[in-house]
């Protein structure tokens, strides 16, 4: 059942592979850890599916305008296993839900910081704060 999900969500126009780091704060009742997702492109924001989970709708959205990324790395050694192989770590932040972080493939990394770029004139004021 889940891999269905996951090519259903992957069907997607604008959807690609991406963990979300979660606890630490950021989820009350979970313990830090990433979790496996599919991150789709929609028209004002990002949004981000478990693949592990049978809901319909996004578990997280993120405002297009209020979005910026602050850093990129590589994964730690212990992050290693636990992302994709050959995942960045992009952290972000989001007026409403401040800083997290998503690990997804350098050519989706590419395409997330273009989709960012690319927004409608006075739409991100955040533009050139990208690293």
């Amino acid at each position: 059942m889940f891999i269905a999900r996951r090519r259903y969500l992957s069907r997607f126009y604008g959807s690609f592979d991406c963990s979300l780091f979660v606890g630490d704060g950021q989820i009350p009742g979970h313990r830090p850890r990433w979790r496996l997702g599919v991150a789709v492109y929609a028209d004002r924001c990002l949004e981000w599916y478990p693949v592990f989970a049978l809901r319909r709708v996004a578990q997280h959205q993120w405002h297009r305008q209020q979005l910026e990324i602050v850093t990129r790395d590589v994964p730690t050694d212990g992050e290693q296993f636990a992302v994709l192989p050959g995942a960045l770590i992009v952290q972000c932040r989001e007026v409403q839900d401040g800083v997290f972080r998503l690990a997804m493939g350098p050519d989706a990394y590419a395409g997330y910081a273009s989709w960012l770029e690319s927004a409608p004139p006075g739409h991100n004021d955040r533009m050139g704060h990208f690293t």
